[in-house]
């Protein structure tokens, strides 16, 4: 009984971990794909990229970089919240007389 919850409880767990690994990956691979793509480093890749940056692709790429960097973002968050509430202790004050 116990090591079936243990089970379950390790399943979803590595799920939503795998969730945040795949936004860091798209996250990072997005980065160097806009610059290979949107902006080349070249001086004709220069005087390109006003032309590039709008292009379908360029704008994908963005998205996931911001929606990554935001859920990266949240991630962290999470986790600090979840450390602060099992670090510190709740005192509760007893008003009863």
């Amino acid at each position: 009984m116990i090591t079936d919850l243990v089970k379950e409880n390790i399943y979803y767990t590595g799920k939503v971990f795998g969730i945040y690994i795949l936004w860091i990956l798209i996250h990072y691979v997005c980065v160097y794909l806009y610059l290979y793509f949107c902006t080349p480093s070249t001086i004709t890749g220069f005087f390109m990229s006003p032309f590039l940056v709008p292009a379908i692709h360029c704008q994908a790429f963005r998205w996931a970089i911001y929606n990554g960097g935001n859920s990266i973002y949240a991630m962290w968050f999470i986790l600090g919240a979840w450390i602060v509430k099992y670090i510190t202790p709740l005192h509760f004050i007893d008003n009863r007389n």
